[in-house]
């Protein structure tokens, strides 16, 4: 007798964390019902939920909303009424953009002015640096150079040993990416958002973060950045009710899972097994709970993660 094959399942993951929340999630799914799981890296995102690239993805909660609604600064035009959500993960999350103490720079406002030939890591947040009158594209025709980093001491530290880390421009959540701290303790100062950009950025339906002081090393003061704050796992509305119904469950009954495979270890840049004091950090920064709260999402709930959610007394009949 010729048996069912098990559903495939295709999650989009683009960086670590995202990959130890599919390997949480991909397991406990398998305990409840058979699939075969692949993990598609890389950056496609929503894009790739439309395509039928992806089934299920880990987004932004600001993306989802924009792109839901078809207006603000991530939206890609008109609505796409199609993204549907699964549950919301916390992360407390903000752009920072650091620059170095030989550089002289205090502020976005000088880097425009000035023009330096600044060797940047980076390339997060572009609306900010044109909200000041200047881009990416600006920075190289100065002379300077933006590449990609990883937020990790390590890669800072080879960047600076080389005399290529003016500045780097990133998220940074909590407590994860080390590199801030990194580059922090070595007197790197960090740039605020002005009130009247803020608002520029706001009115394009952005966010502002209130980094308070202390965050890291040398933010004295109360520090305005941009706000990226919470991890969202995404779908499309064609999603099968069964699997989606699933996937809710799993991530309320393991969520203790899930956030134990979010920690990682930190050796620091220098280290060597085995290690005396090892750090840990993870890209969450509470306990997963309220995974249905709507004001997290940015887009409704799938309908059969609802469903689960309305079983477990979770949301008002």
């Amino acid at each position: 007798m010729n048996q069912q094959a098990p559903p495939k399942v295709r999650f989009g993951a683009s960086w670590s964390t995202q990959y130890r929340f599919t390997q949480a999630i991909g397991r406990g799914l398998n305990d409840l019902t058979p699939i075969e799981a692949t993990v598609v890296i890389g950056r496609a995102g929503v894009d790739g939920l439309a395509s039928g690239e992806l089934d299920v993805l880990f987004s932004k909660s600001l993306v989802n909303e924009h792109r839901y609604q078809g207006k603000g600064y991530h939206a890609k035009g008109a609505p796409e009424p199609w993204i549907r959500s699964i549950a919301w993960m916390p992360q407390e999350d903000r752009f920072l953009f650091a620059v170095a103490p030989w550089t002289g720079i205090t502020s976005f406002e000088q880097i425009a002015a000035q023009k330096p030939a600044l060797n940047m890591a980076g390339g997060a947040a572009a609306p900010v640096l044109e909200a000041y009158g200047f881009s990416y594209a600006d920075i190289a025709s100065w002379g300077g150079s933006v590449s990609g980093m990883e937020h990790t001491a390590k890669d800072a530290k080879a960047r600076y040993d080389a005399g290529t880390l003016d500045a780097c421009f990133g998220d940074g959540s909590a407590y994860d990416f080390s590199a801030w701290p990194w580059m922090a303790n070595r007197g790197y100062r960090f740039l605020d958002i002005s009130e009247p950009v803020m608002q520029k950025l706001e009115a394009q339906g952005l966010r502002r973060n209130i980094t308070p002081s202390g965050f890291l090393p040398g933010i004295s003061e109360t520090l305005l950045a941009l706000d990226d704050s919470h991890i969202v796992f995404t779908c499309h509305e064609r999603l099968d009710d069964e699997l989606a119904y699933l996937l809710a469950k799993v991530i309320d009954e393991r969520k203790r899972d899930i956030e134990c495979a979010s920690i990682q270890v930190d050796c620091a840049t220098d280290a060597r097994l085995p290690l005396i004091q090892p750090s840990y950090w993870s890209s969450l920064t509470g306990p997963i709970d309220r995974q249905w709260d709507e004001r997290y999402l940015g887009a409704p709930l799938h309908p059969a993660a609802e469903h689960y959610y309305r079983e477990q007394g979770y949301l008002d009949s």
